[in-house]
């Protein structure tokens, strides 16, 4: 019996709040602050964790390059999806054997585990952004991902207040391998789950003729399209300085082993609360004024996370700071979605996450120099700065009109 539009798209509604709730409990676990805890339990200096910082923004520059190539059909889409989600198990597991080996190889194997984890990242967000429109009405999108998140990270938190315990009586990696052993649970879990995708009933799909690369680049360097790109750009300088939050706060407070269990905690329970916050909000602004509003908060407090020495208030700081984060980064794919027309949205998907990506790569590198010669609190006031601009730039671009 063939279903009816209305039930397809509740089937894959569901569907796609069970696989984002499933792979963001993985997500939430290879977070970059507890991973950036890990990586200093195993020996990695500042300079170990910029080079491993700007190798995963490099590689993923190039993926999305290549991602923006992809055939725009709909089940194409749907196994590639499926098998980076298979494929993304090998960085928890390279994580893990990483603390068996001698410090310069655990460099090696992290790094490269990363590099590939982020290359098929790049192809996953990609692919799956581009079939949303193919699944169900854009309009749930926005609510619906905060749902799955609210959702995972409440299971995150279980997991991780339980490593937690665990961590306090264990001097290795174990708690460690426990957790990255859930993680490739719960993608194994996700990429079976693909497979409850529906599209709608037609005959078979034929590949689009490609435009030459030639004529890509003068689409990509066109007025519109640049317009479109810069805040996506200026978000990377952002997140670039958001990357040094952890490491420049491990070196102002001092946490035990257990204590740095904390970083997933607040960073889990932030996203559940950012979710939530996102849900009201979206009811009652734009996207693009939601994300403003939320780039301005996390502006604001950036600066006073880098000085803090407080570890309580630290990580008080750092809830509010990682809650209006979260908001941000609902927001913006959210305003993507609903502001960008079918033929073009695979094509400004991809490149924003190449503009973003190649600015925060580049500016990973630089600040990290730029540390051996300045305190923190200044890449935080100028990438709080940017932050704002960002905010801004999306709030005059994003109409939500579809």
């Amino acid at each position: 019996m063939t279903k009816t539009p209305e039930k397809r798209e509740q089937k894959n509604l569901a569907a796609f709040v069970a696989i984002t709730v499933i792979s963001g409990i993985a997500a939430n676990i290879l977070s970059e602050g507890y991973i950036q805890a890990y990586l200093i339990k195993l020996g990695f200096g500042t300079q170990a964790i910029r080079n491993y910082g700007a190798t995963i923004q490099t590689v993923s520059i190039f993926a999305y390059i290549i991602s923006s190539r992809l055939p725009p059909m709909k089940r194409g889409l749907k196994k590639i999806y499926a098998a980076t989600i298979l494929l993304a198990c090998i960085f928890p597991l390279a994580l893990a054997a990483a603390g068996f080996v001698p410090q310069f190889a655990a460099v090696y194997m992290a790094t490269l585990a990363a590099a590939s984890y982020s290359f098929l990242g790049s192809f996953r967000a990609v692919a799956e952004f581009s079939m949303m429109p193919h699944l169900f009405s854009r309009s749930l999108y926005g609510s619906a991902v905060s749902r799955a998140m609210a959702i995972g990270g409440l299971a995150t938190v279980c997991i991780s207040v339980f490593a937690g315990f665990l961590s306090r009586h264990d001097d290795g990696p174990g708690t460690y391998i426990l957790l990255f052993g859930v993680s490739v649970a719960m993608l194994l879990a996700s990429a079976v789950l693909v497979r409850s995708y529906k599209f709608e009933e037609g005959g078979a799909e034929s590949p689009p003729e490609r435009a030459p690369y030639r004529d890509l680049i003068r689409k990509i360097a066109s007025a519109k399209y640049s317009r479109a790109l810069s805040p996506h750009f200026l978000r990377g300088v952002a997140i670039a300085g958001i990357y040094y939050i952890v490491p420049s706060a491990l070196g102002n407070i001092g946490l035990s082993d257990s204590e740095k269990s904390y970083f997933i905690v607040v960073s889990v329970v932030s996203t559940m609360v950012g979710s939530f916050l996102f849900m009201r909000l979206c009811k009652k602004i734009k996207s693009g004024a939601a994300t403003f509003v939320s780039t301005l908060v996390c502006a604001a407090l950036m600066p006073l996370l880098a000085v803090c020495e407080n570890k309580y208030f630290f990580f008080a700081l750092y809830f509010v700071f990682l809650t209006f984060s979260v908001v941000s980064s609902i927001s913006i794919p959210t305003g993507v979605l609903r502001s960008t027309p079918d033929d073009e949205l695979l094509l400004i998907t991809s490149m924003r996450f190449v503009s973003m990506s190649l600015s925060s790569a580049l500016f990973i590198f630089i600040f990290g120099i730029m540390l051996q010669c300045i305190a923190p609190v200044y890449i935080m006031l100028f990438s709080g700065a940017v932050f704002v601009l960002c905010g801004l730039l999306c709030k005059r671009l994003f109409d939500d009109r579809l």
